[in-house]
């Protein structure tokens, strides 16, 4: 208890930034900006926050039941919500502020993530995840629950089971895959993109970047491409079984063998794969 007061005595007046509607102060420590911060929640909902200042600090509500274990050095620090009795958790609802070049584990059973210009791992069995920002980079998992991922970074990767994943922002460098959620991205800055369902649809909106590299693949859901009227890419769809619709009609397509169809859009700059297994290939004006 005095280590905490004295924390929070360090870092007072960076706690002035802070909105007291995020609830009380439930931890507190001085960090390095580059510090790794591991953090476990299991339900209810966590929402970690960059800031600059280096200092971490820890506000909301918990069950009176549960504790946070908190400790660790400048460098780096372990957070965990536990019940003393070793059984489940009570929902907790947190806000976490964190150094903005510092780096995180999240981990979460039930638990809803929220990161605003947080960079790291973020990993939940069934939460949903929601990401924004300017990042170094974000790797994001959830085997149930939804990704909503608005960022700005070199690099990108993406999971999820059932769950809806929408990229959007301006990422890079984009590993995205689902099992059966649909997988929308609207974010014409990826240059090299990896998209990937068993048989939830794909959908792509908007124009590929000039000298970008996309692959599709899918099992038996669908592959919808909206591109607008400057698009300059050429595209190789192919399908085992699968129906392949050309909106452009006015393109002539390259020689092709069955079940596969070629041809460019403007001048090609971009080189767009599609591969499905039983799935609709659509291509289409946006």
């Amino acid at each position: 208890m005095k280590r905490l007061l004295i924390a929070i005595a360090l870092v007072g007046r960076a706690a002035l930034g802070q909105n007291a509607a995020d609830g009380p102060i439930l931890a507190a420590h001085g960090l390095d900006s580059s510090a790794f911060i591991n953090m476990y929640v299991p339900a209810g909902a966590v929402r970690l926050i960059a800031w600059d200042r280096d200092s971490i600090v820890v506000r909301g509500q918990k069950s009176k039941h549960d504790r946070i274990f908190f400790g660790g050095g400048r460098q780096g620090v372990k957070m965990a919500v536990e019940s003393p009795s070793g059984g489940d958790s009570e929902p907790s609802n947190l806000v976490v502020y964190i150094p903005r070049h510092g780096r995180v584990s999240v981990r979460t059973a039930s638990a809803n993530i929220t990161g605003e210009g947080v960079a790291g791992t973020f990993n939940s069995s069934s939460g949903n995840i929601r990401l924004s920002g300017v990042v170094s980079s974000v790797e994001a998992e959830s085997m149930n629950g939804s990704l909503d991922l608005d960022l700005t970074t070199p690099w990108l990767r993406a999971r999820t089971g059932d769950g809806h994943l929408l990229i959007r922002g301006a990422p890079q460098d984009v590993d995205a895959s689902t099992i059966g959620g649909t997988l929308d991205v609207i974010a014409p800055k990826v240059k090299r993109g990896q998209f990937v369902s068993v048989s939830g649809d794909i959908h792509w909106i908007g124009s590929p970047a000039r000298g970008a590299v996309f692959d599709f693949s899918n099992h038996s859901g669908a592959v919808d491409l909206a591109l607008t009227s400057t698009t300059s890419a050429a595209l190789t769809l192919s399908s085992v079984s699968g129906d392949i619709e050309n909106g452009f009609t006015r393109v002539r397509p390259i020689a092709s063998p069955p079940r596969t169809v070629r041809f460019n859009l403007g001048g090609g700059d971009a080189h767009v794969s599609v591969r499905t297994f039983k799935g609709a290939i659509r291509v289409r004006p946006q």
